[in-house]
Order: C-alpha cells, then sequence, then structure tokens
C-alpha cells in the first residue's frame, strides 16, 4: 500500500524547511496557534498507562464540554490518541474488507487516506457552491442504493467550508440510516470553535445506535501535538473499539490526557478569533472572492478566477496556500482560507497579498 503525505502537514514541513535557511514562509490555508504549555503542568503519573478507555476523570469532564449537546446515555465516552485513530477504530469496528465509505465534500483529505489505510474504499459526494455545500438527503439514499456505503463520515462545523449542518439534516441522516442500517460518523473537532452558538445549539439530533461522534482537544483546547480525543462510542460497540485502539496503541498517552484534563479545567481554550474573522471577511470582499459566509472552525473556503495565478503571486511573497481540490475534485477554484493567527500577523499576510496582487 503506498499513500500520500498529509497535504495540510507538508506545508508545515516546508515552513519548518525555510526556517532552518533563515528564510521567512507563511501559510494562509493552516493554523498559526497560541500555546499554553507553560501551564499545563506535570506529575509523576505522565509515565503510566491509564485505562485503555481512558482517565475517568478526563471521560467525566468531556461529557459536560465536548458532548454537553448529546444525550450519551446509550454510548460510552472513549479516549483515543487523537481523531484519526479514533477514525480508525471506528472503521475497523463496523466494516469489512473494502465496504465503501461515502466521504461528501469538500471534506477533510485525512479521510481518504485513513479509510484506506482500514480497507475499505472511499466515495467521494460531491457538495455545491451554488447551494451552500449543503447534503441533500435525497442524494445520499440515491448514493446507497448505487453502492451500499457501510457509513458515511462527515465534519461539522465542516473542514475546509465552515458550514454547520442542523438538526433537520442530522435527524433526517439517522432516519436513513435506520431505513437502510449504514452507521453515521460525524467529526465536531471544531466544536468549540463557533461563530453562530444558535445554530451550533441546534446541531444535534436523537442518538442512534448507528451513531459516532468525534471530537478532539487539538484545536478546540489548543493541544494538536498531545494527540488527545473523545468519541462517543454505542454501548454494544464499546469494547470492540477500545480492544482494536488498545492493539495500535495501549491508550492514548498519559501525558495528553493529562494535559487535556488540565485544559479543561482551567478552560484554556482557543482564544476569540472574531477580529481575525472580520479581517478576513473584509480582505475577501475587497479582492472580490467569492465566499459562504462560515460560521465554524477557522477557514474560509473561497472561490476565485484563477487559481493558478493567486498560489504563483502569493509565493513570490512567501505565502503558501492549499489548493481546493485537496478536498474534494471539484474544487480546484478554491483554496482554504485560515484565519486562526495573531491579528498583526494576518494583517501583514493580506497587505502583502493585496500589493502583489494589485500591482501596488
Amino acid at each position: 500500500m503506498k499513500l500520500r503525505r498529509s497535504p495540510t502537514l507538508e506545508i508545515g514541513e516546508k515552513i519548518k524547511a525555510a526556517s532552518l535557511d533563515n528564510k521567512k514562509l507563511w501559510s494562509l490555508s493552516t493554523p498559526n496557534l497560541p500555546s499554553y504549555n507553560d501551564t499545563l503542568s506535570t506529575d509523576p503519573s505522565w509515565g503510566k498507562l491509564t485505562h485503555p478507555a481512558g482517565m475517568p476523570e478526563l471521560i467525566e469532564h468531556t461529557k459536560s464540554t465536548l458532548f454537553n449537546n448529546w444525550d450519551h446515555n446509550e454510548h460510552e465516552v472513549i479516549i483515543s490518541a487523537g481523531a484519526k485513530s479514533a477514525l480508525f477504530a471506528i472503521l475497523k469496528t463496523i466494516t469489512n474488507s473494502q465496504d465503501s465509505v461515502l466521504l461528501p465534500s469538500p471534506t477533510w483529505p485525512s479521510y481518504f487516506d485513513i479509510c484506506k489505510v482500514a480497507d475499505c474504499q472511499p466515495i467521494e459526494m460531491p457538495t455545491h457552491f451554488s447551494n451552500g455545500f449543503n447534503l441533500d438527503l435525497t442524494e445520499i439514499e440515491q448514493c446507497f442504493k448505487e453502492n451500499k456505503f457501510k457509513v458515511i463520515i462527515f465534519s461539522n462545523p465542516n473542514n475546509p467550508a465552515g458550514i454547520i449542518y442542523d438538526s433537520h439534516l442530522l435527524s433526517g441522516l439517522v432516519q436513513l440510516s435506520k431505513k437502510y442500517g449504514f452507521y453515521i460518523v460525524i467529526d465536531q473537532s471544531f466544536s468549540k470553535i463557533i461563530f453562530d452558538e444558535q445554530k451550533w445549539s441546534e446541531a444535534t439530533c436523537e442518538i442512534s445506535d448507528k451513531l459516532f461522534i468525534v471530537d478532539s482537544f487539538s484545536k478546540n483546547f489548543l493541544l494538536q501535538g498531545a494527540r488527545v480525543s473523545a468519541t462517543l462510542v454505542p454501548k454494544k460497540l464499546a469494547e470492540n473499539f477500545t480492544n482494536i485502539h488498545q492493539t495500535i496503541l495501549s491508550s492514548a498517552p498519559a501525558p495528553a490526557q493529562i494535559m487535556a484534563l488540565n485544559a479543561v479545567k482551567n478552560n484554556l481554550k482557543m482564544p476569540s478569533l472574531i477580529e481575525q474573522r472580520k479581517e478576513t471577511k473584509k480582505f475577501m470582499e475587497s479582492q472580490n472572492w467569492d465566499f459562504i459566509n462560515q460560521v465554524g472552525s477557522f477557514y474560509y473556503f473561497p472561490k476565485v478566477k484563477n487559481y493558478s495565478e493567486l498560489e504563483s503571486k502569493a509565493l513570490k511573497i512567501g505565502v503558501l496556500l492549499l489548493k481546493g481540490d485537496v478536498f474534494g475534485k471539484d474544487y480546484k477554484d478554491h483554496f482554504r482560507l485560515c484565519f486562526a493567527r495573531p491579528l498583526s500577523e494576518l494583517k501583514i499576510i493580506f497587505n502583502q497579498l493585496d500589493d502583489v496582487l494589485n500591482g501596488k
């Protein structure tokens, strides 16, 4: 099996390599997050394995923080070593070799790779800019009739489009899963980075034994390098999920779990990005780019008239972009624009980009 390198992580590698050569590169598609590491103290338990399902205290805190919108009485919360390992464990729990997995796009590119590693066949189902990238239940039903997929996976808020799928869509999807027997995996790794709280509070549905909810401390609590996440797993599948995760990783690393617990207790979450979001929207409007007004995550997914020209000019001033077709085959005219960085840094990038794009 041959897999591609992560296109998002590859940008970080390019920036680090440039830094070693005393060159400055910026990424306008990946975050530059602050760190609370100095606040997260260590203790002697860091060197010991935790329970395979995670630290009980962290599990309890997770229920009231990451999963407070969900009725989790019929599910177990299980801690894993990042969302990727959780998604892999889910697929190995519920699928057989070469089962199909439906991935509505635009979507996080790692879903495709995780499917392949789990010996599944990813099926892309494009959504459309003209329709706000909304999912269509009729189209999903038709796709099931044609492909008999075992599970559908999507992020909410969506990465990279930043839209939130509402309760009507989610409830309809649960009804379809009951009718046809497929599973649903909702990846809500940006659940604490929300710009429409009312809409997010309604982004829930009836809990189901066909439903998994994955969430992460990486973005929500600024612990991207710690690799720790939590998953709501149907009770009847929790033991097998835990055993699969335990087989490859024993448990999520104890240091990461302790950091996550301390971060939750001290409310060390993402600082406000409201001003960065405003600045980004203003810049896109000044460039006459088409975009959908995101309400979750820290991404926009603008559509531009000539992406190749934009990418070339941006690179001249040391700004790296991530092309939209990384997130799905139909999005070559888009790119992911990340505003999770200091406002002063964002303004510098936008000023330089404006100069090179408009010949100033």
